[in-house]
């Protein structure tokens, strides 16, 4: 290990995590993937490059730095460096549409959002309006109106259903027969009547709160349009950014190329040379805009067929099966058809045809960097096509090592009600909310088919496809099925596991801790459990 002057010691000091080990962590935001860009052909190491060649007159040369960024990545095209430098950007006030646009990209990117299962949406801004997307486009429109009061019935409805489905699941559920295990050394769960600490009965009390309403939160998050406000933090590398905002300026929302600007002037402060490629692609927009053109004259007067849940799809078996299968995994995500028709529909066409599709698919391609979409990563084993309400699609598709396409958020692929709303007799207030959204959606299709999804609720159903290896597989379904998870997505989670035992029992049967059983009340022990550790905390 080098030996340092207690100088040099002084100067390393706020830049390193441990001067004299040989593991460290470094500090340098913004300047640390160049630096490991001219450590890997240096002699020595990190904190030696770093002494020697950034810091002058005892301050860090942002200069030199930014000067060997732009060498590396403009003359030699190195985009990995910028996987070597990584920043935390927060995008709030966004939709719940933005933010599936935007956790698409799956790899290098590590974000989370404000949940739906925890937050009550019931929130109003400072104008006392309540708080969703009021698309530009649409507001300048004739359909401003009916957007406007169509929304506010939907935020209104689902307010309404605070309260009394807190009641209900209080009426299912009293505290007095609630169990919860508050503290690790306890042999079981106990009653609040059990308690005499003090300290102990305000923790079952606060665990039975939290129950009740995220359980609330759960139910009647059905009701919230894809327009409603959230917000969501990525951590991400530089290669990361680049491709976001790329995507996001070559989106056919307004919304997502608004705050590609926002995010591109606020991460130019840190990364700006990694990021500096980021813009609009004529590639990828007219790519879309033909396949999109292509798919809807091919399915002209094909109406979508009804499909399960969660179909297991065959997987191909010679050449031309292929060839079919990817062909309608590129098609997928332009029309509303399930995959196993958009198949049968393929297998007809002249090979002639297919080739075609497979051009419009490519594009124009003007370098390497112009790359068709994720039809070309499906080839797994296992290979889903799942309809659920966009609840659901929001939480499974947090999965990053697998494939996953999507449709367009539609209305006309049937809504979920929970039963629960039904039996307090509430669920017509529901089926309002849910005809005036796809009311709305229907109007404004003819002149905003991208802009229609904000008005799609999340109870109504997406379908979107699921590529994966049995790794994968196993990870889904094991961790989407703990007790705690949400009802709709642990029975997806079920049924995928259920296929896949079918087909391959002996790599299903591997999958050990998938959890069939049913816990309408599962979310309470997790919340005893956050009360256990917070009460080791504050022993602490």
């Amino acid at each position: 290990m080098p030996n340092f002057t207690p100088e040099e010691k002084a100067l390393l000091a706020p830049h390193v995590s441990n001067i004299d080990g040989q593991v460290f962590v470094a500090n340098v935001l913004g300047l640390t993937g160049a630096i490991f860009a001219r450590y890997s052909r240096a002699r020595g190491g990190f904190r030696e490059v770093l002494l020697q060649e950034f810091i002058r007159e005892g301050q860090l040369d942002a200069q030199k730095a930014d000067d060997l960024i732009r060498r590396v990545l403009v003359g030699f095209g190195d985009d990995s460096i910028g996987e070597l430098d990584g920043v935390h950007l927060a995008l709030e006030g966004v939709s719940n549409l933005a933010t599936k646009f935007i956790e698409d990209k799956r790899i290098g990117g590590s974000p989370i959002e404000k949940s739906s299962r925890y937050v009550l949406f019931d929130e109003k801004d400072e104008q006392g309006r309540f708080k969703f997307l009021r698309e530009l486009r649409i507001m300048k429109s004739r359909y401003a109106k009916d957007y406007e009061d169509t929304l506010n019935f939907c935020f209104e409805t689902y307010c309404s259903l605070i309260e009394p489905m807190q009641t209900h699941f209080r009426r299912r559920l009293s505290l007095e027969n609630a169990e919860f295990k508050l503290r690790e050394n306890w042999d079981g769960k106990k009653r609040l009547e059990e308690l005499t600490d003090d300290t102990e009965r305000r923790d079952f009390e606060k665990t039975y709160r939290e129950m009740i309403r995220t359980k609330a939160c759960d139910t009647i998050r059905v009701v919230l349009p894809a327009a409603t406000l959230t917000n969501v933090g990525i951590f991400g590398n530089g290669r990361f950014f680049q491709g976001l905002l790329t995507e996001m300026y070559s989106s056919s929302l307004d919304e997502m190329d608004g705050l590609a600007r926002l995010a591109h002037r606020e991460l130019d402060k840190y990364i700006k040379r990694y990021i500096e490629r980021a813009k609009p692609s004529n590639y990828l927009m007219a790519k879309e805009a033909a396949m999109q053109t292509l798919a809807t004259r091919l399915f002209a007067g094909v109406s979508p067929r009804t499909a399960d849940q969660v179909v297991l799809l065959d997987n191909p078996t010679n050449a031309r099966e292929y060839l079919d299968h990817t062909i309608a995994i590129m098609l997928f995500p332009f029309l509303e058809h399930p995959t196993e028709q958009i198949r049968e529909v393929v297998s007809l066409l002249p090979y002639s045809k297919k080739l075609e599709i497979l051009k419009v698919y490519n594009g124009e391609r003007k370098n390497r960097r112009d790359r068709p979409g994720r039809g070309l990563e499906f080839g797994y084993p296992f290979t889903y096509d799942i309809q659920g309400d966009f609840g659901i699609f929001r939480d499974l598709h947090r999965h990053r090592m697998l494939t996953q396409q999507r449709q367009k958020l539609t209305t006309r692929l049937g809504f979920f009600i929970p039963e629960e709303i039904i039996e307090v007799g509430l669920g017509s207030i529901v089926e309002d909310a849910r005809d005036r959204s796809a009311d709305l959606y229907e109007k404004l299709c003819q002149d905003f088919p991208y802009e229609a999804q904000y008005t799609v609720l999340f109870g109504f159903n997406v379908r979107w496809n699921m590529g994966m290896n049995p790794r994968e597989l196993m990870h889904l379904t094991e961790i989407r099925t703990i007790p705690q998870g949400h009802s709709s997505y642990r029975k997806v989670a079920q049924k995928m596991h259920a296929l896949a035992s079918k087909r391959n029992p002996e790599i299903a049967a591997l999958m050990g801790f998938v959890d069939y059983n049913d816990y309408p009340f599962a979310r309470g022990d997790s919340e005893a459990k956050i009360r256990a550790k917070e009460h080791i905390l504050g022993k602490k």
